[in-house]
């Protein structure tokens, strides 16, 4: 009995050794500008990852070949290593609604602070490190400015999650050892899993397929920006665009509170592209729309099951401007000033005037000024936002 015991003991213990041998090997087959070192710390790390509980690791998978082709392109665009793009799955797992104990936010999970540094918007309503394109844009500059300052990229992944001060403490406290796994125990506890997370990441997205894990197949959704100029709530408008709450939720994650505000700003709306003619043909009537039908004299029924737990905040509308109203438009391929003028009903000698133009000559992504009574803003802001298509309709009806 003992020794078969023993047997089994050892036999278990070979092929842990062995498995053990075959990651190692393959994570140093792996052509990474980052060390991609194996210890204990990344066994564990890549063992949570491919025991693929509930196929965590295969929805993983597939949101990375959504989104990560681009943002592999823009750290090589800026000589960053490719490989730092898997840093999202491991601190955010493509969760925009994720907010940490230190109030990260967004893909990158960037905090208040180093967001705003690097250009940002963040209020009560807006949180531009839900779009993971401009966070993209502002991660990479602080990526830069953590290796030029620790010029490492173990801690630089470190100090991007946590912060640099953390980095320096713990080498401190390491006796000044700047070898990252030997201050790795001294960083506190919660930004420990970063780095070995990180690589396990990089092991996964490698030798899936080793492991029998099988990426979800999602589909690449195909949405158009149109303008919003008052006050609506991505419910609101779900319902009456028709479209599923949570599909346009997630396209408009920067939107904090699931509500665009009512201010003098236009703010930018992703919806579905088959949703676009609906959206215009609707027009002003989106802010009116009701969630639910009112029968006449009737209060509005109580929530349905479908309704959102999100609590519309409730916003003070700003007294209705009698006077002018500004808008601007962005000048496209084909457009001239008697052309923009035509659209917006206005005169061409205004248009030079208000945008200090003395000839005719525009130039493309030029942004002109545009001034219209207020009665009329809603109707003129949407021009902007139109197709060329739309536009032509739109000068043949005049």
């Amino acid at each position: 009995m003992r020794l078969r015991i023993l047997f089994s003991f050892l036999f278990l213990s070979v092929l842990a050794y062995s498995q053990t041998g075959v990651t190692a090997t393959r994570l140093s087959q792996i052509n990474s500008t980052i060390e991609l070192s194996y210890n204990g710390y990344v066994e564990q790390a890549i063992a949570d990852l491919v025991v693929n509980k509930d196929n965590k690791s295969g929805e993983l998978l597939g949101k990375s070949a959504l989104y990560l082709p681009e943002i592999e392109d823009s750290l090589e665009a800026h000589q960053l290593p490719h490989e730092l793009q898997y840093l999202i799955p491991t601190v955010s797992q493509y969760d925009n609604w994720k907010v940490s104990d230190d109030g990260g936010s967004g893909y990158w999970q960037l905090r208040y602070v180093m967001a705003k540094r690097y250009g940002l918007k963040i209020s009560s309503y807006i949180d531009e490190r839900r779009d993971y394109r401009k966070a993209t844009s502002a991660a990479i500059p602080y990526f830069k400015k953590l290796y030029e300052e620790l010029g490492d990229w173990h801690a630089v992944i470190a100090a991007f999650v946590s912060d640099k001060v953390e980095v320096n403490k713990a080498i401190r406290m390491a006796g000044g050892k700047t070898n990252y796994w030997e201050y790795h125990r001294f960083l506190p506890l919660k930004y420990q899993y970063v780095v070995p997370g990180f690589i396990a990441q990089i092991y996964t997205h490698s030798y899936y397929e080793s492991h029998n894990i099988t990426p979800e197949t999602m589909a690449v959704p195909k949405l158009e920006t149109v303008n919003i100029d008052q006050w609506v709530s991505i419910y609101q408008l779900s319902k009456a665009l028709d479209v599923k709450y949570d599909d346009l939720k997630e396209c408009n994650a920067i939107y904090k509170k699931q509500v665009i505000p009512n201010t003098d700003k236009v703010y930018a709306v992703r919806i579905p592209f088959e949703s676009v003619g609906r959206y215009y043909e609707l027009g002003d009537s989106i802010y009116t729309y009701q969630s639910h039908e009112i029968t006449t004299g009737a209060v509005e029924p109580k929530a349905t099951e479908d309704t959102p737990t999100v609590k519309e905040p409730a916003v003070v509308k700003p007294p209705v401007k009698t006077g002018p109203r500004l808008m601007y438009y962005t000048v496209r391929k084909g457009d001239y000033l008697g052309r923009i003028a035509d659209l917006y009903d206005v005169r061409i000698s205004d248009m030079r005037k208000w945008n200090k133009i003395k000839g005719d000559r525009i130039n493309i992504n030029q942004r002109l000024k545009i001034y219209k009574p207020a009665s009329q803003y809603s109707k003129y802001n949407k021009i902007n936002s139109m197709s060329t298509y739309q536009k032509n309709q739109l000068i043949k009806k005049d």
